[in-house]
């Protein structure tokens, strides 16, 4: 069974460890973590299986009466399919919605097609292509959604 909480300061490590295996071509350090985790426009939000570990996390930026920046979403491979990033993504939208976000952004790499998939899914359209944006060669779609 998988239980869902907002993330603390205390999961930094995982999320570094995590990130380094999810995202080997532009993982976030530490630092960068800590930066995000300090401010009160992000929110992170957690999944943990039946031990208590963390095998999803999603993070986004929620600045109020405008759009809101999805900053990570990651799943470990062996939970995916499950519906943990679908349940993620609603609680970081459910906590732009409260904080007066007009739209959700993000960026995702252009070969990930499952992502891609569950985006379109939940009703995000595909706006734009950045080329280099993971690194080179590494181009993301940007995708946005209305919130209504």
């Amino acid at each position: 069974m998988t239980l869902y909480r907002e993330a603390h300061v205390f999961d930094l490590p995982v999320f570094v460890s995590l990130d380094k295996d999810l995202f080997p071509y532009s993982p976030w350090t530490a630092g960068q973590y800590k930066e995000e985790f300090s401010s009160p426009t992000r929110h992170f939000v957690v999944a943990v299986d039946e031990e208590q570990s963390i095998i999803g996390y999603a993070g986004v930026f929620a600045p109020g009466e405008t759009e809101a920046d999805i900053l990570t979403v990651g799943v470990v491979p062996e939970h995916r399919g499950k519906g943990i990033a679908k349940e993620l993504m609603a609680l970081i939208t459910n906590w732009a919605k409260v904080q007066g976000s007009t739209a959700m952004m993000l960026e995702v790499k252009t070969d990930n097609v499952d992502a891609i998939g569950l985006y379109e899914s939940l009703g995000y359209l595909k706006i734009n292509l950045r080329k280099n944006y993971f690194g080179a060669g590494l181009d993301a779609l940007v995708m946005r959604k209305e919130l209504k």
